[in-house]
């Protein structure tokens, strides 16, 4: 469960112009195992020069009873183009058995760890994590509105303070008003040789749909060690 947390926050970094999601509030459902386990809720602000995003997950109903899991992240950064730059990163996890933080602070593109207690099972190089973005940041790509230019074109790096990944969604799918984007989730950095040998590449997808000339994020899957997973919107 702990991993299908971290899976969660994820996103993307696009290479042409969208809208950013502005002052703008989501709730999507989480499955797992055959039944909802929880909600993730996203908000955010943006403006010409700024941008804010927090998240928040915790399990619901029969996998709240078995096993609270909740986490909080957040980020702000400047805008640039269809790319977010990121400036901070604050993190925050709770397994229920273990609670873990993990702040990092960017400088020249490079994510620098300035907290957080987990480190990686090896090494990540400076020049690797550079142009990484935080999870947040990744998430706010993911599930804003895009254009018909930026959809499907997701080629970029996560560093979450402890792990390096590789998004790739790059396969398009068009099915009338909806699209599907499907490619790769790629552990690269900070694994260790059984980690990667148990699991170094899974599927994702992302369903969009299309409204008032954009398409909106209505459905994510992916696939972790734990199994499958989905995230629905509901509002």
């Amino acid at each position: 469960m702990r991993q299908l947390a971290r899976n969660i926050a994820l996103g993307v970094w696009l290479a042409a112009p969208a809208p950013l999601l502005a002052d703008q509030a989501q709730l999507w459902s989480v499955h797992a195992f055959g039944l909802k386990v929880g909600e993730l809720k996203i908000r955010s602000t943006s403006t010409p020069a700024t941008y804010n995003g927090n998240g928040t997950f915790k399990t619901t109903g029969l996998a709240g009873v078995l096993r609270r899991i909740r986490f909080t992240i957040a980020a702000h950064g400047t805008p640039r183009g269809a790319d977010l730059l990121p400036m901070a990163y604050d993190g925050f996890i709770d397994t229920g058995r273990r609670v873990s933080e993990t702040k990092l602070r960017f400088q020249g593109g490079l994510p620098i760890k300035i907290a957080g207690d987990q480190d990686p099972e090896t090494p990540i190089s400076n020049a690797a994590k550079r142009g990484a973005l935080d999870p947040m940041s990744m998430m706010l790509l993911t599930v804003r509105d895009q254009s018909d230019a930026t959809l499907c074109t997701i080629n970029e790096t996560q560093f979450d303070g402890t792990r390096l990944v590789r998004i790739n969604l790059r396969t398009r799918n068009d099915a009338g008003d909806h699209v599907e984007c499907s490619g790769t989730y790629d552990r690269i950095g900070g694994y260790s040789a059984d980690e990667l040998a148990e699991l170094k590449t899974s599927p994702l997808s992302i369903t969009y749909h299309r409204q008032d000339g954009l398409w909106q994020a209505q459905e994510i899957r992916l696939t972790s060690r734990h199994g499958k997973a989905k995230l629905l919107r509901q509002e």
